[in-house]
């Protein structure tokens, strides 16, 4: 047998040796839990007696009846963010009352960007538009498009950012940004985007908790946005607090694309895992509404309870990642407890919990 020189074996074992501590490092040990006892089997039905279906972006899902989402302002369209809340119409009509009058006695800190409330488009009586500055100190040209709308007795309200350098005095900050190399069709906004504010305000409307749409068009918090013309940007987050124990979070977005799927990114995720002590209960590749997606589901010790290994929550799934777009949206779940107490849950009980919840989500009849 031919023999190695003394000095090429040890370069060689020390490589063997980084390389296997590589692998070590990396390794994902899957601590899978025990099958559900009888008493956990009857602890997750009764979380589960009473379901109620949920619309958020263009998915359906079903969750417990005392899962309430109560996120309201994280809903973006194309570039307008919406925030609702149920008010009753003497309540709608207050705060548009007050909320005018707090614009119109707004001051800018240089004198030239007055008045902070530009102009108001009294669209019905049940709309209106302000257009203001953004703060007191921007310049007065970069400003905001505020809709307020009310219907099916809920309260939205819109913002879109805009430019308008249209007024003379604003004529040496539109020269400096020509020169700059600013497209001239840049330097005002705001006939475009008060066009697209009054559409998406024609097309919203209230919706009650359980309600499913039938029509083409995307669910948002206690509201519907009817498709027009184009595909739109959506961008939508629930969150659903569970007695604090948990929250479970669903977050759509149809035009995040990723390069790489969760499961591609094995190697820094289990070294950040590694980091923390965290134990995998489960992953790999899985379908979510008929779609690919990855899974990954771990528990960690956290800082307030540094003994208990399932003391923190760390599920994830992802739908869609490389193939986000207008019909397929991007669905990224997620089970957390962070700042919260230890789960009153066993790791079989939250799996089953889980589990029931994703196993529901589904792509609505006609909701394209």
């Amino acid at each position: 047998m031919k023999k190695f020189p003394l000095e090429l074996l040890i370069p060689l074992a020390l490589v063997l040796l980084a390389t296997g501590f590589y692998i070590y490092n990396y390794v994902t040990f899957v601590h899978t839990p025990p099958a559900l006892t009888d008493k956990e089997k009857r602890m997750v039905d009764t979380l589960f007696t009473t379901t109620k279906a949920q619309c958020m972006g263009r998915y359906v899902f079903e969750v417990p009846a005392s899962f309430e989402n109560t996120l309201m302002d994280r809903a973006q369209i194309n570039e307008v963010s919406i925030s609702s809340k149920r008010l009753y119409r003497p309540a709608f009509e207050q705060r548009i009352r007050l909320r005018e009058q707090e614009l119109e006695k707004s001051h800018t800190v240089d004198a030239m960007d007055q008045p902070f409330l530009k102009q108001v488009y009294r669209v019905s009586e049940n709309a209106v538009i302000f257009d203001r500055n953004r703060n007191g100190s921007e310049g007065g040209y970069g400003r905001t498009l505020e809709g307020h709308l009310y219907v099916g007795g809920v309260a939205f309200m819109l913002t879109q950012d805009i430019i308008d350098l249209s007024d003379p005095k604003y004529q040496k900050d539109k020269e400096d940004f020509i020169n700059a190399g600013v497209r001239i069709s840049s330097l005002n906004t705001k006939p475009q985007k008060l066009a697209e504010l009054q559409d998406l305000m024609s097309r919203l409307s209230g919706r009650k908790d359980n309600e499913i749409p039938t029509q083409p068009g995307t669910c948002i918090s206690e509201g519907f946005i009817r498709d027009g013309s184009g595909t739109p940007k959506e961008d939508i987050t629930f969150v659903y607090p569970h007695n604090s124990v948990f929250s479970f979070v669903v977050w759509s977005n149809n035009a995040l694309k990723e390069s790489s799927t969760m499961m591609e990114r094995s190697g820094e995720i289990q070294s950040y895992l590694n980091q923390v002590n965290a134990r995998t209960l489960r992953k790999g590749k899985t379908q979510i509404a008929g779609f690919d997606a990855s899974e990954w589901l771990a528990t960690a010790p956290s800082e307030q309870s540094p003994d208990i290994a399932s003391a923190q929550l760390l599920f994830t799934a992802i739908a869609n990642e490389k193939t986000a777009d207008f019909r397929h949206p991007n669905l990224d779940l997620t089970l957390s407890n962070h700042a919260l107490s230890p789960p009153t849950y066993s790791d079989s009980e939250l799996l089953e919990i889980w589990d029931r919840i994703i196993r529901s989500f589904r792509i609505r009849n006609n909701a394209f």
